[in-house]
């Protein structure tokens, strides 16, 4: 009995050393199923105040109410609603980058969790169909990967319904949006977009892994609505200033 008991209590504690933070790897001192560390899931916070719901962009106080902006108020986006985790900097900004350009793909644990959060804070209503945001085949073979399809994956995951890559597709290639502003990245990305014809009168949901101006967004989100999908809304990890 005494053996049994050291047994029970040595898989324990084994079990508790082989429980790691899935961002800076300290031993999880807690049952928590979420894999992350009370620092790390501090840093990596949900935006849940101070932040206009037609576009994401957040305002300098996170303890501010939920209001338009006022460009959105001026005009609305083209799309229905909007699901997010939080500001695109600090943590979420090193998580992405190391999901997007170190190909870490061992943090998709992490952000599957991160996903369900802000899927289930949101409460957009149930897409018809998941639609990652398009790259060209050239430059998907040369990064290895499109991030938005692995983002739109781990989302179908949560909500059941699998991803449709073939909903969109990039129809020109674009300059680097990072290297323009608000203007250039409009002007770069419009018409660079063709929807698929089975989207017509469907719920579409819009992935991509941050959003910036919404230019990009913007633009796949006309492209769906010309198609005659019934809605779209966006879903996204980060908002960039």
């Amino acid at each position: 009995m005494v053996g049994a008991g050291l047994s029970r209590g040595l898989a324990a504690v084994l079990q508790l050393l082989g429980r790691r933070c899935q961002f800076c790897a300290a031993v999880l001192e807690h049952a928590d199923a979420f894999p992350l560390c009370r620092n790390c899931r501090a840093l990596l916070a949900p935006r849940v105040g101070g932040y206009c719901p037609d576009c994401g962009i957040c305002y300098a106080d996170p303890s501010t109410p939920v209001y338009s902006c006022l460009s959105c108020r001026q005009g609305k986006p083209p799309w229905s609603g909007v699901a997010f985790h939080g500001l695109y900097s600090g943590a979420l900004r090193e998580l992405i980058h190391q999901h997007k350009f170190n190909h870490d793909h061992g943090l998709g644990l992490l952000l599957r969790d991160l996903i369900r959060e802000a899927w289930d804070r949101h409460c957009l209503p149930r897409p018809d169909c998941i639609v990652p945001v398009p790259m060209l085949p050239a430059k998907m073979l040369d990064r290895g990967f499109n991030q938005s399809v692995e983002l739109a994956r781990m989302l179908g995951k949560v909500i059941g319904l699998p991803p449709l890559p073939s909903g969109l597709r990039k129809v020109r290639d674009t300059a680097a949006q990072s290297s323009l502003g608000r203007a250039q990245r409009q002007r770069n990305v419009a018409g660079a977009f063709e929807a698929a014809a089975s989207l017509c009168g469907q719920n579409v949901l819009l992935v991509d892994d941050v959003m910036t101006t919404g230019a990009t967004l913007t633009a796949c989100a006309k492209a769906c609505l010309a198609a005659k999908a019934r809605r779209v809304d966006i879903f996204f990890l980060g908002r960039a200033v």
